[in-house]
């Protein structure tokens, strides 16, 4: 079952609140007593007289000497005595009416007064509890009667106060529209319920846009996403995907829509044609606007991030390696200068000879272990079959001693280290001592230029 909202038009609300307005004071006429009927005509009456400037001999009215209530009454034989101000012991809405009232002096409203003698005597007269206001000296703005309105003034006066009556309800119409506008949503999901800005109705007459399934409620089913919308604010584009206001949001990737039909690899140039920063880019730009698929555009953006990640990435390897092969030179000229110091044999002759509990503070176990891997490095250590390479993830040795990253300081060329080098007297001279260890398996392939004697001990 649906329901339709009728939104009326404010010529429409207006015309509804005056039949309501007249409704409601025919009906309040209608149930007034005949006392409450009498009363409204005599005070009508005593207005118009006022307002008109009317006297009590124009209207041959006269009262009894004996009456002190300065009531109306019908007397025609009576002498005619002047009638003072009307005194106000009367219902405080007459009041109000009265306060407020304005007649014509031109159109004299005396034949609109009902007969003298419908008028009776109020011998118990009421008495206001509030305090009486002062006449005002002019009735406000919308109780002015125009004198070219052929209506009578008090049908002016009654139409004004309805049209009043109108305004204030159209207008507490209005702030009751105004503040139910305001009003918050009410907390927790609300499944169905449109998101709001930004997102967008997934299923659609022509389909469905968007393949993305999220977990409902219980989160062990799937559904299509209802409404979806694109965070184009980073650089690899994601799609979002909610069951409505409230839900929660889920995200993934937005990646380019296949074509229906395979299509080859790009080749170099091709693939430069979606580069940024470009002579070609803006042409690029102003096709994606006219192809209008979003997943293309995602696309592109996350290319152009990631190809710009590559180029950065590369340009602070190329300066690391720079750098490595600046530290590796000095570790190589370190590495010569403690040769030539004899350093090596110099140390260890004190580890082997002199190194005991007594003159050092290492225990003898500590001892004999470092005696017994001095003799054979690689024999105790843990790390040299588990040691896996960062760079080409080989196992055998560190990423410090790939052959992929570093240069040979036998022959100063790339893509071998130093015991695999095939010309290792690459860079000996013939009054230096020769560059290459006396282990090295390549060492008598080719002859060494050097003739410094090397002594052995």
């Amino acid at each position: 079952m649906s329901t339709t909202t009728v939104t009326l038009m404010a010529a429409q609300i207006h015309q509804n609140a005056v039949e309501d307005a007249r409704e409601y004071h025919d009906e309040r006429i209608e149930e007034l007593a005949d006392t409450d009927a009498r009363m409204y005509t005599c005070t009508f009456m005593h207005a118009a007289m006022v307002g008109s400037g009317t006297t009590t001999e124009e209207l041959d009215l006269a009262y009894p000497a004996d009456d002190d209530n300065w009531e109306v009454q019908s007397v025609e034989s009576l002498p005619a005595l002047p009638v003072p101000l009307p005194q106000h012991h009367i219902h405080p809405e007459v009041l109000d009416h009265l306060h407020t009232l304005h007649v014509d002096t031109v159109t004299p409203l005396v034949d609109a007064a009902p007969p003298i003698s419908d008028l009776g005597a109020n011998r118990e007269p009421i008495t206001p509890t509030d305090p009486v206001p002062s006449v005002p000296s002019s009735p406000p703005q919308f109780l002015q009667v125009d004198p070219s309105d052929p209506a009578p003034p008090f049908e002016q006066i009654v139409n004004a106060l309805v049209q009043r009556d109108v305004d204030a309800q159209v207008a507490r119409i209005a702030q009751e529209e105004a503040e139910e506008g305001r009003t918050l949503t009410p907390d927790g999901p609300r499944p169905g319920v449109h998101p709001g800005p930004g997102w967008a109705n997934n299923c659609e007459d022509h389909g469905i846009n968007y393949m993305f399934l999220i977990p409902t409620d219980p989160p062990q089913r799937y559904e299509i996403a209802p409404f979806v919308s694109i965070d184009w604010s980073t650089t690899s584009p994601e799609l979002l995907g909610t069951r409505g206001l409230g839900c929660p949001v889920h995200a993934k990737h937005l990646h380019a829509r296949a074509d229906e039909f395979p299509r080859a690899a790009f080749d170099r140039c091709q693939e430069f044609f979606f580069a940024d920063a470009q002579t070609h880019s803006d042409g690029v730009d102003w096709a994606m606007r006219q192809e209008g698929d979003d997943t293309l555009r995602a696309e592109v953006i996350r290319h152009r991030a990631a190809r710009t990640k590559v180029i950065h990435h590369a340009r602070q390897v190329a300066e690391l390696r720079e750098q490595l092969a600046d530290d590796r030179n000095a570790l190589a000229d370190s590495t010569r200068r403690l040769a030539r110091a004899n350093g090596y044999r110099r140390l260890r002759r004190h580890i082997t000879n002199t190194l005991t509990p007594t003159t050092s503070t290492m225990h003898a176990r500590q001892i004999s272990r470092i005696k017994d891997t001095v003799d054979s490095p690689w024999n105790y250590t843990d790390k040299k079959l588990s040691d896996v390479c960062l760079w080409c993830k080989r196992e055998g040795h560190k990423v410090e001693n790939c052959a992929l990253i570093r240069v040979c300081e036998l022959c100063r060329v790339g893509g071998h280290l130093e015991e695999g080098c095939f010309q290792p007297h690459t860079r000996c001279v013939s009054f230096q001592v020769c560059c290459v260890p006396l282990d090295h398996k390549y060492r008598r392939r080719h002859a060494c230029p050097s003739t410094v004697v090397i002594e052995r001990s």
